[in-house]
């Protein structure tokens, strides 16, 4: 299988790099520059919105005052002597006289509590009066006793007017309702008196129930009409700000409305969007066309500059190729000071290339003698392992064979017979595993794989190493499931593994100690973990504990013997059935864990039923 290619990066040619680094550098300034203008847009449009608002509050007041003068003008004519007496008569000649001193006044009512007409100042004396106009504000007037302004309504002689009504109490009674109606004329001349700002469109005046009141552009055409809807929906939301609408003419325009406190109408203040908006979008419209073409200038400029670079920069590239094929670099003259120094860097490089050589031949002859040598050593050390593991093991026979003879003859005490044995046993695994790493090493390590239940390895294990468990004192935990566990392996060499762990985790533990062996399934593999509270693993040795002859502190007597080859062993078995083996410790004095990983055996049944599920 081949490895997967890299990609290599796209090339440009030198001009497009400069150009980019030349717009690079403007672009920011060019962005920051229509970002700015853009904020000074939106800040000059803020301004005018707030004098928008501004000018519709005033105008709000302007109606509140307006409306405050013509209830308080009503309020002392509810004071006449004459309706204390019921001089209904008396009192229209009043209220006639109150008109004539009232220009945008149509008429001055005088209405019993149930709506009746009683005195009319725009009717004669005696002539029959119909019922009032607009009952909702009588009603209102009578309910609470207090200043009522009503909507905008059409009278019955054709005109325009709001009424305005003032209750009359005697003696805690509503005895009448005096009312003025007024036209809107008063809030024409209003909204007429304020200069207008040179950004308005217009300036609108509507009662509570939105109708238009006053107006300064068409009022003949608006005055008495609803606003739009949309308009309505989003002021009744709030007392007072700013909204993007559309005018009743279908003009898209900014409008700054504030409600009146006591009346409850609504003065707006509007202009165009193209009057706010316009200057700022033609300013940032005018910043990015400048920007552009300090875009356009820079880009050419670093166009023309990239011309001359590029020639000089090939010049040496050719220099750096002829140099890659052994030749001898000659760089052209450059004004641009950073390639002159590479032609120098690169006639330089020749020469010390050339010294390099000879000093690459040189290691490279001394380094292929080291490795025959080392190879050498390699080899008479395997040699020699192997004719050592013999050497030992041919006297060790007969030295067995007489020890069993004296123990059938009782003619050695048993304690001391115990101790040879003993040592002998001893003796004769560290043969063992000295003949065993010198076939490891040497290629000639035979698995004889079939299926094993990990269990019978691990019991196997224990019973090799368990005389070294007992003898230390150690308390041995097994939690092995009996079946469940199976491998493919060499349940001899299994075996091997088990007991070569539990040596090694006896000899580490101090007399008394725990040592605990478990095993579980896990996903498609079977671990093995065999954990003690001995003297743990220093964080220097941990990545070496698996190395051929290498060992943790050991006391001076050496008690516990071994050759620092069971842990090499262990790992060389585990690797051969397609296996893993780990050390983990969390420092001297804090135990060690050894976990081994291998290859579970499917069943047959199971492996036949995932072939026949498979697509």
């Amino acid at each position: 299988m081949t490895p997967p290619t890299t990609s290599s990066p796209r090339r440009l040619p030198l001009r497009w790099h400069l150009i980019g680094l030349a717009i690079g550098a403007v672009l920011p300034v060019v962005v920051f520059a229509v970002l700015l203008v853009a904020q000074l847009a939106r800040k000059e449009r803020a301004a005018v919105e707030r004098q928008l608002v501004s000018s519709a509050r005033m105008m709000a007041s302007g109606v509140d005052r307006e409306i405050a003068a013509t209830i308080r003008t009503l309020e002392v004519m509810a004071q006449s002597e004459r309706l204390d007496r019921a001089d209904l008569e008396g009192f229209h000649s009043e209220a006639w006289r109150a008109q004539r001193t009232q220009p945008s006044w149509v008429s001055v009512l005088l209405l019993s509590p149930d709506g009746r007409q009683l005195v009319s100042s725009s009717q004669p004396w005696g002539a029959v009066l119909g019922p009032a106009n607009e009952l909702e504000s009588l009603r209102r007037t009578v309910e609470t006793r207090r200043p009522v302004v009503g909507p905008l309504t059409l009278g019955r002689l054709g005109r325009w007017a709001f009424p305005v009504r003032v209750p009359v109490v005697r003696d805690g009674r509503l005895k009448y309702v005096l009312t003025a109606a007024v036209t809107p004329s008063a809030f024409s001349e209003l909204i007429a008196r304020q200069s207008p700002a040179q950004e308005e469109w217009t300036r609108t005046i509507a009662d509570h129930k939105d109708v238009v009141v006053a107006r300064t552009r068409s009022p003949e055409l608006f005055v008495g009409k609803p606003g739009t809807p949309s308009f309505l929906q989003q002021t009744r939301a709030a007392g007072e700000g700013v909204l993007r609408s559309t005018t009743l003419e279908g003009i898209e325009v900014y409008s700054g409305f504030s409600h009146a406190p006591f009346c409850g109408w609504t003065a707006v203040v509007t202009a165009r969007v193209e009057v706010l908006d316009g200057p700022g979008r033609r300013s940032v419209l005018t910043a990015a066309g400048l920007g552009l073409a300090l875009l356009l200038l820079s880009g050419l400029g670093a166009f023309l500059l990239s011309r001359r670079i590029a020639r000089e920069i090939g010049s040496a590239a050719s220099a750096a190729d002829a140099l890659a094929h052994g030749g001898q670099p000659r760089v052209e003259p450059s004004s641009v000071a950073e390639v002159a120094r590479l032609g120098e860097a690169l006639e330089r490089s020749a020469e010390l290339l050339l010294s390099r050589e000879r000093e690459r031949d040189e290691h490279l002859a001394r380094a292929e003698a080291a490795r025959v040598e080392a190879e050498a050593a390699s080899r008479s050390k395997d040699e020699f392992l192997a004719m050592l593991g013999h050497e030992l093991r041919n006297p060790l026979a007969p030295i067995v064979t007489a020890l069993e003879v004296l123990r059938l003859r009782g003619q050695m005490p048993e304690r001391e017979m115990g101790i040879l044995q003993r040592q002998v046993k001893h003796l004769t695994r560290l043969v063992d595993d000295l003949l065993d790493v010198s076939r490891i090493t040497r290629g000639k390590v035979e698995i004889r794989r079939e299926p094993v239940e990990l269990s019978a390895a691990v019991a196997k294990g224990i019973e090799m190493a368990g005389p070294l468990v007992e003898q230390r004192g150690h308390e041995l935990t097994v939690d092995v499931p009996p079946h469940g566990l199976e491998v493919h392996g060499d349940p001899i060499r299994l075996s091997q593994v088990v007991a070569n762990l539990l040596t090694n985790a006896a000899r580490y533990t101090e007399p008394g100690g725990h040592i605990a062996v478990r095993a579980w399934r896990d996903g498609e593999e079977v671990a093995l973990s065999v954990t003690d509270d001995g003297r743990g693993i220093s964080e220097d040795l941990l990545p070496r504990v698996f190395d051929l002859f290498v060992q943790g502190p050991r006391t001076i007597d050496r008690r516990e013997g071994g050759l620092g080859i069971g842990l090499t062993l262990v790992r060389s078995l585990v690797t051969l059935h397609g296996g893993r083996v780990e050390a983990r410790s969390d420092g001297p004095g804090l135990g060690s864990t050894f976990l081994v990983r291998l290859p579970a055996l499917v069943p047959a049944a199971e492996l036949s039923g995932s072939l026949r599920s498979a697509p």
